[in-house]
């Protein structure tokens, strides 16, 4: 880890001693460690992406991306002083982070944890049989109700959710999950009915896609009262409404209630509310970049759809310079997301 340390540190050196002298500002140029997603991940994009603007709209924040895991080693790193902040953040990761559960037990309750802004959102989406929709009338999760559906690989966070959904709701639809390969298969030659697979919020998933040129998809969400029953068993299984024309390949479909999972920038109090109100500022000035590089974004406010997407439990709390950004664009922030080192400031 020392040798991480030193890296890092001389990473930002570097970026410092090369910067133009209009950095110079009123302030001391601030050097930033974001941690990034590996190089061969899709997500890097966002990473660099988000690195560029920033220092671009703001010359006194050196931006270095720090290639490494996932949410939960950047918070390890961020709680050790290596990382500033990081792309791989959740709601999810900064409860277990400042509980110190799950994936964060060993290492202990980190109260400083921070949420700051939208990276992407994830839907799991109940893809379905256009032939069979049209055929037997299936409009809706109930409606799968004794037909075989694959929720997923076995393992994963989507399979688990469906099959939770399936029991709760007292459905009755027949899951078997699978691997993408065997599951797109039963889809295509009408043994599953649909399947379920996590895509961007606002198209298919390239997968699905590639399925729907050969076998036409719809795709079907839960409703109102099972979504109530859903988010009252555990208020971190979100769901979000995507509108009519939400999914760009199903102009005429909508409104959906779907299985949401939202992915944030992370950050904690250690960073200071000047820093992230400054970082908020460049990233609203250059979300059309970040939104070329990395199309996932497009669509999304950072900031509001970052509360929207943040579960209602105790706990989770966002970056003060975050706070001050959303007062500012009129931004309504629930006083549960609002962290105690925040200060107003009137400008």
């Amino acid at each position: 880890m020392k040798w991480s340390r030193i890296l890092v540190r001389a990473m930002m050196l570097a970026t410092t001693c090369y910067a133009p002298a209009a950095i110079a500002q009123e302030n001391k140029p601030v050097n930033l460690a974001l941690g990034s997603v590996a190089a061969s991940s899709g997500v890097y994009a966002f990473s660099v992406a988000l690195a560029n603007v920033v220092s671009k709209n703001d010359p006194g924040l050196n931006v270095t991306a720090v290639e490494g895991g996932g949410g939960f080693d950047h918070a390890k790193l961020m709680k050790q002083g290596v990382l500033d902040w990081s792309v791989s953040g959740s709601p999810a990761v900064v409860q277990a982070v400042r509980s110190g559960t799950g994936s964060f037990q060993k290492e202990g309750a980190w109260e400083p944890s921070r949420l700051m802004f939208m990276r992407n959102v994830n839907v799991s989406r109940l893809y379905v049989s256009a032939e069979m929709a049209a055929r037997e009338g299936i409009r809706s999760w109930s409606d799968l109700t004794g037909k075989s559906f694959g929720p997923g690989v076995p393992g994963t966070r989507d399979m688990t959710r469906a099959i939770a959904a399936n029991k709760l709701l007292e459905t009755g639809i027949d899951m078997v999950p699978g691997s993408l390969d065997d599951t797109t298969a039963k889809l295509k030659d009408g043994s599953f009915a649909g399947m379920l697979k996590g895509s961007p919020h606002d198209r298919f998933d390239t997968a699905m896609l590639a399925v729907h040129y050969a076998t036409p998809l719809v795709a079907v969400g839960f409703s109102d009262e099972e979504a109530r029953k859903i988010t009252a068993d555990n208020p971190m299984n979100t769901l979000t409404t995507t509108p009519r024309g939400g999914i760009r390949e199903l102009p005429d479909v909508g409104p959906l209630i779907e299985m949401s999972s939202a992915v944030m920038v992370m950050s904690s109090s250690n960073m200071s509310q000047e820093t992230g109100y400054r970082i908020m500022q460049a990233v609203y000035k250059g979300w059309a970049e970040i939104n070329e590089a990395y199309p996932p974004t497009r669509g999304l406010d950072p900031i509001a759809d970052a509360i929207r997407q943040t579960p209602e439990v105790d706990g989770l709390l966002f970056h003060a310079g975050v706070v001050q950004m959303a007062r500012e664009m009129g931004i309504e922030v629930p006083e549960r997301l609002i962290p105690p080192e925040y200060k107003p400031v009137n400008r």
